[in-house]
């Protein structure tokens, strides 16, 4: 058996508990507030267009709260 290979593969498995990990935690919260893991589901296969824009929209708030933190970091 190759290095790489074990490597790849034990990537591989940790990138799918992450994934599992975190879709765990998404419908626990959706449900928590009253939305059902069924309904979130059949949402993102029915809608996934807007996931996508609310994925983007969420990565560049993340981006501009750590390039706002960076520069008052510098600047104070």
């Amino acid at each position: 058996m190759n290095a790489n290979n074990t490597s790849s593969s034990a990537k591989k498995w940790i990138k799918t508990a992450a994934v599992f990990i975190l879709a765990l935690s998404g419908f626990s919260y959706l449900y928590r507030h009253g939305v059902s893991p069924v309904w979130a589901a059949a949402l993102i296969v029915l809608f996934p267009g807007i996931f996508r824009f609310i994925y983007k929209a969420v990565c560049f708030l993340v981006a501009l709260a750590i390039l706002i933190a960076i520069i008052r970091f510098i600047i104070i």
